[in-house]
């Protein structure tokens, strides 16, 4: 994947890690920065879906139109329960007995999954992802995982909501056909569409899933009313499974050098770079492969890559084009 492939943050608002940490602070500080040069496959459409969307309202798995009603039946509704109270949430279903949600999941919560096929089974956080806000769980009993398809631009979408009434209970769902927008191209030709506004029509709907014309889901909905694409969702999630529930931190603090390449202004001593061999002054070329066009680029690589994996990347010093491995390692630990 060229770095042109990797998402856009900057209309994000980030849900920052805990303060305790600086390298969490440096995480968190990443969604304001990153942007990819050239192009982006993540779109940000900014379409507003139609206002006439008619939503359905607590009807039976049977009663959903015939292209959703596989998806939503695996769908998993999860019970998240702490000392504040309850909440519930979809969350798409992945390999691996994975599923991923927008809500941010404290570490010390019970978390309990129900779905159309079986009711009140085991769940556990593997890890967060406090700049999106996303949570990887894993499934106590093995569920179908959902086929995935890109976020469309203005084609339309049925649009599912799983709602359990109380504990114990089967879902039932609210639905709508909507559109998830129109995409925007920026000064570059940059086409955006992580995030997209629901739209009023759909303002009733938490954690909902979009499902295209093929029965493939193509975003899912957060409880702020912002679509984000499910493939990218899934990417972070398979980020946070490899990773032990981390993304990647490699102890360096850098600037954009023009041309091409990142300066690393400071390496923290003993850190992951330092381990590489990395000084400052050192200017990063690439990251497993991908050229490290400029700080952002480069940010944007080390958050897709998970923590406790081998990376080469290449680097000058001075004139001279040298190579080396890093391992980077969890910025922060999970904490409530």
């Amino acid at each position: 994947m060229h770095p042109s492939e990797l998402p856009r943050f900057e209309d994000l608002e980030p849900r920052r890690p805990s303060p305790r940490s600086r390298l969490a602070r440096a995480v968190a500080l990443l969604v304001a920065v990153l942007l990819v040069a050239g192009g982006a496959v993540l779109l940000s459409n900014r379409g507003t879906p139609p206002t006439t969307t008619t939503t359905h309202r607590n009807v039976a798995l049977g009663d959903l139109p015939a292209i959703a009603r596989s998806v939503a039946a695996d769908t998993v509704n999860l019970t998240i329960i702490t000392d504040h109270g309850m909440t519930t949430a979809a969350a798409l279903v992945l390999p691996d007995r994975l599923a991923v949600t927008t809500v941010r999941i404290p570490a010390n919560a019970l978390v309990k999954g129900t779905n159309a096929r079986r009711v009140d089974f085991a769940v556990s956080l593997i890890g967060r992802d406090d700049v999106m806000g996303f949570s990887v769980v894993r499934l106590g009993t093995a569920v179908s995982p959902v086929r995935l398809d890109p976020m469309p631009a203005s084609a339309a979408v049925t649009v599912v909501a799983p709602v359990v009434p109380y504990l114990l209970a089967r879902p039932r769902y609210d639905w709508a056909v909507t559109t998830l927008g129109d995409p925007q191209n920026d000064s570059h030709g940059v086409v955006r569409y992580l995030t997209t506004p629901s739209g009023r029509a759909l303002w009733g709907l938490r954690y909902a899933i979009a499902v295209d014309a093929r029965g493939r889901v193509v975003a899912v909905l957060s409880a702020n009313h912002q679509w984000y694409g499910a493939q990218f969702v899934a990417r972070v999630a398979e980020v946070l499974k490899v990773g032990r529930g981390c993304h990647a931190d490699v102890g360096i603090t850098g600037a954009s050098v023009q041309g091409g390449g990142v300066r690393l202004l400071s390496v923290t001593p003993f850190g992951p770079a330092a381990h590489a061999g990395l000084r400052p002054g050192d200017v990063l070329m690439t990251w497993s492969g991908r050229n490290s066009d400029d700080l952002a680029v480069l940010r944007s690589l080390i958050y897709l890559t998970p923590a406790y994996t081998t990376v080469k990347v290449t680097y000058l010093r001075g004139s001279a084009l040298r190579t080396t491995t890093v391992t980077p390692v969890c910025p922060f630990r999970v904490t409530p």
